[in-house]
């Protein structure tokens, strides 16, 4: 495999650093560029000249060695990807928690490439509760963890905790970029979030969508090397680094946006909650209390989806969300995605709290237009996301790209 990517090779703290030469050498070996980014105390020990021998490049620690201080910048942004092997339990807290004090914390919040996690500990370490949270936090967020080995530990004694041997840490470095180049050329178009209806200067109707669930599907997205496209509703998430966004408030902006958009797209995931209805007059002032009732009158917004669904072109694949508060049924979800002529519909039952909408998790289940489902599962909607590409690359018959 000689794919030459470039590849951040972070060593922390561990006793297990010195394995790391048995790592950086087989990824040389597979072709490679790598550059070892080690913590100070890393460096206690790891062999840092046998390091640079290995790799060809100086090996890096120190922050503020190139002039302004920036080089974190230009690594995150020219690498492939982020491997941290071995991972102490203080470098994942501090990663989870987004401390920045050294090169190596400062990388993983600049890094926009995938990460790789292997942690190496003593067993009643890697079990902690603190250190399961922090782990929890980071795979949440998109990271990758390798989990230990058993075996022969520092103290001597034997348990859960040892470094993952080289040899499967380099199959999950091919795995994993292999799947970050599996949808390179194909062009996904993703709605998020809520949309806003003014009733008048003050006010909207609107819904309690965070947004999470579309741009958790723009990550996994963009991790796989697909060329994203996301029209989002007014939410208080960060613009996903790499795709291409247009902000829209009505729901006839998101409709505008995305019927223009759809065409030049191979893929379209409608995560966004539409509102329904919008007022039929908004006012041009605000209503001020007078003591009496107020009655609005509304008018049902286009269904998007189904006007998405007419104008689908041969290969297009098309995906709908189904919000329900009355439990799922699957016979009735099958005969929605029929009517609304989508490919594939997601349902998830939002009255439970804790899931769905203004949540981190999700609880989807899968349903085709012929009836067929499958339960995702409740999870984290990062992880969801993930698994949610996975079956619409199995039943897409028309997807545009393989890999060679």
């Amino acid at each position: 495999m000689k794919s030459g990517k470039k590849i951040l090779l972070g060593i922390t703290g561990s006793i297990a650093a010195y394995r790391a030469l048995d790592i950086a050498r087989l990824l040389v070996q597979d072709g490679h560029d790598v550059q070892i980014v080690a913590t100070s105390r890393a460096l206690k020990f790891f062999p840092r000249i046998n390091g640079e021998v290995f790799t060809g490049h100086p090996v890096l620690s120190d922050l503020f060695e190139s002039p302004g201080g920036v080089r974190h910048i230009g690594l995150a942004d020219e690498s492939d990807l982020l491997l941290v092997a071995p991972a102490s339990a203080d470098f994942i807290g501090r990663m989870a928690m987004g401390l920045a004090d050294d090169l190596l914390t400062t990388l993983c919040l600049a890094i926009r490439s995938s990460v790789i996690l292997a942690p190496a500990m003593e067993e009643m370490m890697y079990l902690h509760p603190a250190v399961q949270a922090h782990l929890k936090t980071l795979t949440d967020r998109g990271v990758r963890e390798i989990p230990p080995d058993r075996g022969a530990l520092a103290s001597g004694k034997e348990g859960l905790g040892r470094l993952a041997s080289p040899e499967r840490i380099r199959d999950e470095v091919r795995e994993l970029l292999r799947i970050s180049q599996e949808w390179s050329g194909v062009r996904v178009l993703i709605s998020a979030g809520p949309t806003r209806e003014s009733i008048d200067p003050v006010r909207y109707i609107g819904n309690r969508s965070s947004g999470r669930m579309g741009y958790a599907l723009v990550e996994a997205a963009l991790s796989r090397g697909a060329k994203v496209t996301l029209v989002s509703g007014p939410v208080d998430i960060p613009t996903p680094p790499g795709a291409d966004v247009f902000q829209v408030e009505t729901a006839g902006e998101m409709e505008s946006a995305l019927e223009k958009q759809f065409p030049g797209h191979d893929l379209c995931i409608m995560a966004a909650a539409v509102a329904d209805y919008r007022m039929e007059k908004p006012l041009n002032g605000k209503r001020k209390k007078d003591g009496k009732s107020w009655t609005l009158t509304l008018s049902e917004n286009p269904d998007i989806l189904a006007g998405l669904s007419r104008s689908k072109k041969e290969g297009q694949f098309l995906v709908g969300f189904a919000a329900e508060t009355r439990g799922l049924d699957t016979n009735d979800l099958a005969r929605k995605a029929r009517r609304k002529g989508v490919d594939l519909l997601l349902a998830n039952d939002v009255s439970e709290p804790g899931i769905g909408f203004g949540s981190e998790s999700n609880d989807l289940t899968l349903v085709l237009p012929d009836g067929q489902s499958l339960h995702l599962g409740r999870d984290s909607k990062r992880r969801l996301a993930d698994r949610i590409l996975a079956e619409i690359r199995k039943r897409w018959t028309g997807f545009p790209s393989l890999p060679t």
